[in-house]
């Protein structure tokens, strides 16, 4: 942006980044210092009161913030979704569309990459972080969560794919057949993975790729021995899952599907539960915050919940908005919210044939929000800055619309 010399056309995604600097002003102020008679009240403050007169720090100005260098660093994080967001509006109407393409090619890597490191086994170098799920296949991520959200807002994107214009009739049918197969090695990867979020969420997005387009691909005219080809591609892909999968005896991303334990004292999530109602409830409306989840739960935390490990998110990023950011940070939610239902929606009024890219965002974007009702994936760099290119897809529904009502040529 700095360095480029035509003027950012901000119009071409509105209100896109209103929503964005709403919320990085949300951030920012609570980086300002406040007088200690105005901190002191603050909800929620009154237990580190003996904190700060240990410290002397009674009679200083101090942020809302409990956090201020996490705060900090939550404000800067914006910066990744900023920047997707001008690439998008900086790029003319074929980069966007090839940005499918390169959505589709991060998944595959993803996909190759995770069961190179399952084969490789838990001391594998292809592990890119020191704290991940070892001896699973993470791919790009750090948490099969992440791999299982991002493979299931995948499914969608792969069905633009398929429909998209081809030169020919056997164009048509290749991108059908190659769609039908990747999809079944998506599906048999989550299953293989482990991840119940990322199974409950390929679910829907298998529905929302089938709703981008209600049809079944009437016309192609699938000959017998493609479809033979087919079942046994796919028969290949599931066999060879399966048999990475219980190689040496590592078979817990299966276990994990059929184990019948109590969920609910296994889930430290669940159990924490009423701590961060709680917790909520204790520091509305201003919140504590962003950023300043880890040291607020721990001063929080009962008994009952210690163990060596901390918890690093609330594992629902809901309440942890809440938590952090107050009932500021639950506005401009609320303000996307409202935007996202009313642009989903109006890519529904709109043919399929000049909306499905717009109609597959809006489900790559619903699986996204409700993945973060169990986890944090937004937290992530690479799935932020895919929401924020989605949202950008998804904003463009105002301009095809406009370009529907037009008159065409020869109506008055």
């Amino acid at each position: 942006m700095l360095l480029s010399t035509k003027r950012t056309p901000w119009r071409d995604v509105w209100p896109l980044p209103l929503l964005l600097a709403a919320f990085a002003v949300t951030i920012g102020i609570q980086l300002v210092p406040l007088p200690p008679a105005i901190w002191h009240g603050i909800p929620g403050r009154a237990q580190y009161d003996a904190v700060a007169e240990a410290l002397n720090g009674v009679g200083q100005w101090h942020p809302l913030t409990l956090a201020p260098d996490r705060t900090w660093n939550s404000l800067i994080s914006l910066l990744v979704p900023f920047t997707a967001m001008i690439g998008f509006t900086m790029s003319n109407e074929k980069q966007r569309g090839a940005l499918l393409w390169a959505v589709l090619a991060l998944a595959a890597f993803s996909m190759m990459l995770g069961l190179m490191q399952f084969v490789s086994g838990e001391t594998s170098p292809l592990y890119w972080y020191p704290v991940s799920g070892r001896g699973q296949m993470l791919g790009l991520f750090a948490n099969r969560n992440h791999q299982g959200v991002f493979l299931a807002l995948v499914l969608p994107l792969l069905r633009v794919w398929t429909l998209q214009v081809s030169k020919s009739h056997a164009g048509r049918k290749f991108r059908a057949i190659i769609g039908l197969c990747a999809g079944a090695f998506i599906i048999i990867y989550v299953l293989v993975l482990g991840s119940r979020a990322g199974m409950a969420l390929t679910v829907a997005g298998l529905i929302g790729a089938y709703l981008v387009e209600p049809s079944v691909g009437a016309g192609l005219h699938i000959t017998k021995r493609q479809r033979i080809w087919i079942i046994v591609g796919i028969m290949i892909g599931v066999a060879v899952l399966l048999a990475v999968t219980l190689n040496a005896g590592r078979a817990i991303s299966i276990a994990r599907i059929v184990e019948k334990d109590d969920f609910v004292e296994h889930e430290g999530r669940l159990r924490a539960l009423p701590t961060l109602l709680h917790i909520m409830a204790s520091t509305f409306p201003f919140g504590t915050g962003f950023g300043s989840f880890v040291p607020v739960y721990a001063s929080f935390e009962p008994d009952s919940l210690l163990k060596p490990t901390y918890l690093n998110n609330a594992h629902n990023d809901l309440i942890e908005l809440i938590i952090t950011g107050g009932l500021p940070a639950l506005i401009v939610l609320l303000a996307f919210l409202w935007w996202y239902g009313r642009a989903a929606y109006m890519s529904f009024t709109i043919p399929a044939s000049s909306s499905i890219l717009q109609r597959a965002s809006a489900f790559a974007i619903l699986i996204l929000l409700l993945a973060s009702l169990a986890d944090y994936p937004l937290r992530t760099p690479l799935l932020g800055a895919l929401f924020a290119v989605f949202s950008c897809w998804l904003s463009r529904v105002d301009k095809l619309r406009r370009v529907e009502q037009a008159p065409r040529g020869g109506e008055k």
